[in-house]
């Protein structure tokens, strides 16, 4: 059985390195490599995902080898869109206030000193192709 169904029923990954793989396949047919743990968001009235009660958040960061073409979304029966932004773009748009603000920092930053990437430059947020992308 897929890791995808086997969380949807209820069982853990083995890793958080291990769940980060599997949503970003399942959820944006994303191939990823080399996850790093960036810190964690305490959400202390455990009001994200229908007000589960208190929880932590562990962020991630990963680079992307592959982007698939998209999916359709079991749940909605579209494909989700797919967006590339910025790490701090993404923190803005998803709303993760300060703390994630600081994280979206780390996250540029680890991206340039592990894997030698250029700094992240504000562009404007553009959708992925259904088809996928190839990356250089």
């Amino acid at each position: 059985m897929p890791d995808a169904a086997r969380r949807h029923r209820g069982t853990t990954d083995a890793t958080p390195e291990d769940t980060l793989h599997g949503e970003a396949a399942e959820e944006a047919q994303l191939t990823l490599t080399d996850p790093v743990r960036l810190g964690r968001v305490l959400d202390k009235p455990g009001e994200v995902h229908g007000g589960m009660g208190p929880n932590a958040r562990l962020r991630l960061a990963a680079r992307v080898t592959a982007i698939g073409p998209a999916a359709v979304d079991p749940a909605t029966g579209r494909p989700f869109a797919r967006l590339l932004a910025t790490p701090a773009q993404t923190a803005a748009l998803l709303g993760w206030g300060p703390p994630g603000a600081r994280q979206a920092r780390l996250a540029a930053d680890t991206a340039h000193e592990r894997w030698g990437l250029p700094a992240a430059r504000a562009a404007a947020i553009v959708e992925i192709p259904t088809e996928g992308m190839r990356l250089s």
